[in-house]
């Protein structure tokens, strides 16, 4: 098969980080080949300053210049004090390809630019099958329908709600839970292109993190999007106009709001890091059917050492135990737990699998004759089966399933013939929440033969991606989803059934949304699972110094 021949269409050649990550995704696969460089005419400083003061009020610059001013002041102060999102930088300049200069034609209000025939034709005579939009301007005319796949751009903000920008300040202003991102080929309709990829991801604690974040992670889909091209898979998901609002940088009350919403949120947290002994989980049990009482009947389970969390269920010789993950603040990293039940009882075990990494999510199950447990296992990056030897307290590493992946939450089961494996995983490291994928055994789940589901990833969203276990009854699988909050972990979950699971497709339906108010004075809840006796889940609370 030929590569995909891409053309990049830039302000300059120094790029900023997102376009320089997006190039650097670019690079890293063998069927993609940059071949041509198209640089717009560089505008000088002076006619921009004289397009600003013609397109904009005193006032209206002033407000600019404030944001600026906050962007500034938080990627130079704040963020020393936050996580760091690394990006890779590109040199255009040795990329061995054509590069080529043209004159934009940019309209009077200074907004779109279309391309002369002259110029067009020499981008057509390169041949490309796809553009990529690097630069600055909304694009018309023929540029758009020029080469086979047209023209790709990206758009941070989900179409349906924030429409415009800056990119990743209203998400924080509003504090919603998630940022949104849309990759769409433009036609002439603003905002109305094709959508070939979408996905969300936590929204962050004040702007300029939140922006740096959506660009870091959204920038590794480009592949994702380039790869179906190739392969003649393209799937639009979205082709519509939009009529919502157009958000467009704020004005100077929406400036004041912000400054007194999000850093009296920021101070808080560092109090909270001051006074707050920890965040405790917990979790909690009972016998029956996980649909037929209420959450505050259940029984409590605490630790003595940390938390607990992750609690799955396993049955044999008709005595039930609670596998967990078990938090040490003093290791700070977590084992695997074992508890044994009677009708209102956990009897602690004590450790029955620790490494010299973290672990936690203890999914296990029954193959053949053995009892195997698959653990997260992340900072290993390897995805893990561990046989028990002497149930349930001796446990040995039986074998790797996959090599070479971050992941977190997985879990294994039998339907239609297949063994799958739903997990949560980040090529970067930074976020296990946003993508869930599936991978599919032919040879049972004692292999290394896994193979990736066409639809991946199945989810990019931190409403629905993150597994938080697994839950049966008679008839059907319900897996069990994370859902964050605003700047929180583990606020809630959904339980969601498994309609249609097979080698093309992939389809589940909310059955319920769990909140965390079912006890006095908890935070959050995102685990649940069940066997035919108990169903057990976890919650957490908030404990102070004083």
């Amino acid at each position: 098969m030929e590569k995909l021949k891409i053309g990049l269409l830039i302000d300059d050649l120094n790029l900023d980080n997102f376009n320089s990550e997006i190039v650097s995704t670019i690079k890293k696969n063998d069927s993609y080949k940059i071949s041509l460089i198209i640089i717009n005419k560089k505008i000088s400083k002076k006619k921009k300053i004289i397009s600003i003061f013609k397109k904009y009020s005193i006032l209206r610059i002033f407000e600019k210049m404030m944001i600026k001013f906050i962007f500034l002041f938080e990627e130079k102060i704040i963020n020393n004090f936050f996580e760091k999102y690394e990006f890779t930088k590109i040199d255009l300049n040795k990329i061995d390809c054509d590069k080529i200069n043209v004159n934009q034609i940019i309209s009077n209000n200074g907004f779109f630019y279309e391309y002369s025939d002259k110029d067009l034709k020499i981008i057509n005579n390169h041949k490309l099958d796809v553009i990529i939009r690097m630069g600055a301007g909304i694009l018309k005319g023929k540029i758009l329908e020029i080469n086979k796949y047209g023209v790709i751009s990206y758009h941070h903000g989900d179409n349906n709600f924030f429409r415009g920008g800056p990119p990743g300040f209203w998400e924080v202003y509003f504090k919603k839970p998630s940022t949104g991102f849309v990759i769409q080929r433009l036609n002439n309709n603003l905002d109305g292109g094709e959508i070939l990829f979408k996905g969300s991801m936590p929204t962050k604690h004040f702007y300029f993190q939140n922006q740096s974040f959506i660009f870091k992670q959204s920038a590794k889909y480009i592949s994702n999007v380039l790869e179906r091209i190739h392969t003649k898979q393209e799937r639009i998901i979205d082709n519509k106009i939009y009529y919502n609002r157009i958000f467009k940088d704020p004005n100077l009350i929406q400036i004041a709001n912000y400054i007194i919403k999000i850093y009296s949120l920021i101070f808080f947290k560092f109090m909270r890091k001051i006074f707050l002994k920890k965040d405790n989980w917990n979790i909690a049990f009972k016998k029956g059917k996980f649909n037929e009482f209420r959450l505050e009947q259940f029984k409590i389970i605490n630790s003595d050492k940390g938390f607990l969390a992750d609690p799955f269920l396993f049955k044999k010789n008709n005595i039930n135990y609670i596998f967990a993950e078990e938090y040490s603040y003093k290791k700070k990293r977590g084992v695997i737990s074992c508890f044994k039940l009677t009708e209102n009882k956990a009897v602690s075990l004590g450790t029955v699998l620790e490494e010299s990494f973290h672990l936690s999510f203890p999914y296990i199950f029954k193959f053949e004759n053995e009892i195997l447990m698959c653990p997260e296992t992340f900072e290993k990056k390897e995805i893990r089966l561990y046989k028990c030897v002497e149930f349930p307290k001796k446990w040995e590493f039986k074998k790797t399933l996959l090599k070479n992946i971050s992941a977190t939450d997985t879990l294994i089961f039998y339907k239609n013939d297949l063994r799958w494996m739903l997990t949560n995983a980040d090529q970067n490291e930074i976020d296990y929440t946003s993508e869930l994928s599936i991978f599919y055994s032919k040879d049972g789940p004692l292999t290394d033969n896994w193979i990736s589901h066409k639809l991946n990833p199945i989810y990019v969203n931190p409403l629905k991606a993150r597994n938080g276990g697994i839950i049966y009854d008679d008839r059907n699988i319900y897996r069990v989803n994370q859902k964050i909050g605003f700047n929180q972990y583990g606020k809630s979950f959904g339980i969601n059934r498994i309609l249609n699971i097979d080698e093309n497709s992939y389809e589940e339906e909310t059955f319920s949304n769990v909140k965390p108010n079912f006890f006095k004075n908890i935070h959050g809840t995102h685990h649940m699972n069940n066997n035919e006796d108990y169903t057990v889940f976890d919650f957490f609370k908030r404990k102070y110094l004083f």
